[in-house]
């Protein structure tokens, strides 16, 4: 076996939410052998198994994970002309940098976004008009439900890209491996100065305290009265059909409200961070207090963008 299988490993460290119990078995995957092997391991000792990437946008239960996580630490990149594959332990940001140093664009609103490239095509991450879908061409993936286990691909259209989610989000049997993107020419100095001015505006409007990342999907409204309170209020119109989930909780006046050590952020409400020692519980019990007051006071029903784990 050429993998090394640990027992008993604390998630909380390996998490942007610095939460988390204990992993039964645990596993670091550092090519397609090393993935497969992890997965038939899993499968010859009826094992559940959990995919660890950057640990952004995942909240792990406070009892951990009775099961397998293998924690992905592929991370080849390389470029042909306008194509870069890319592995899916590779961090968003190494992604960013290195297309922006070969002289490639399209990838520069994802700068500052924490994770791997794996984590960011799973939930189709976006911002700033933006969204992973945009430059992707294919992605490799294992299907654990599949014997004997080999890699397949599958083109962008059959990924089911949709707002923070695809078919790796909605398939537990899916393990991302690689992916392929394309991109346009680009002037380097260009595009890192919108990199630089990004992340900018993330650290300007983003709590760096430990947290998952944006709590709560943007809710689609048709609602004529919310949308022109909002439009009313922040002095700007409606995009996409949906509005920012942090309006309403700040709206309601929970910007600062806290549980245990949960706390809504008081630098963007759609933000819960861990202010010190919070537990899972904390944080779900936090989310539900806010989804019941939107929920009451607006008719709208939140919907968590964070995966939970174990519980």
């Amino acid at each position: 076996m050429n993998i090394k299988i640990q027992k008993n490993v604390l998630l909380a460290p390996q998490t942007t939410f610095k939460i988390g119990g204990e992993a039964k078995f645990f596993i670091e995957v550092f090519n397609d052998d090393n993935i497969i092997e992890a997965v038939q391991y899993a499968k010859d000792n009826n094992l559940k198994i959990f995919i660890l990437g950057g640990g952004s946008n995942v909240l792990i239960s406070d009892g951990g994970f009775d099961g397998l996580v293998i924690k992905i630490k592929n991370n080849g990149i390389k470029i042909n002309d306008c194509e870069i594959e890319c592995d899916a332990g590779v961090s968003l940001i190494n992604l960013v940098n290195f297309s922006v140093k070969n002289g490639l664009a399209g990838l520069e609103w994802a700068a500052g976004i924490p994770g791997t490239v794996g984590g960011a095509i799973r939930g189709n991450a976006g911002a700033f008009g933006g969204e992973m879908k945009d430059s992707l061409v294919e992605i490799k993936f294992l299907n654990i439900k599949k014997d004997p286990l080999e890699m397949e691909f599958c083109s962008n259209e059959q990924c089911k890209f949709d707002y923070r989610s695809s078919i790796i989000k909605n398939n537990t049997d899916l393990i991302l491996v690689s992916a392929k993107f394309k991109l346009k020419k680009g002037i380097a100095y260009e595009s890192e100065k919108v990199v630089k001015e990004t992340i900018n505006k993330r650290l300007e409007k983003q709590p760096t305290n430990p947290s998952a990342g944006s709590f709560f999907k943007n809710p689609r409204i048709d609602k004529q009265e919310i949308i022109e309170k909002f439009e009313s209020d922040m002095g700007m119109k409606m995009r996409g059909g949906q509005l920012p989930a942090g309006w309403f909780i700040d709206d309601l006046g929970f910007k600062g409200k806290k549980i245990g050590g949960a706390q809504v952020s008081e630098k963007h409400a759609n933000f819960i961070i861990n202010a010190g020692d919070a537990t899972a519980e904390d944080i779900i019990i936090l989310s539900s207090f806010l989804k019941q007051k939107v929920r009451d006071t607006y008719g709208i029903q939140l919907e968590e963008e964070v995966s939970r784990i174990g519980f």
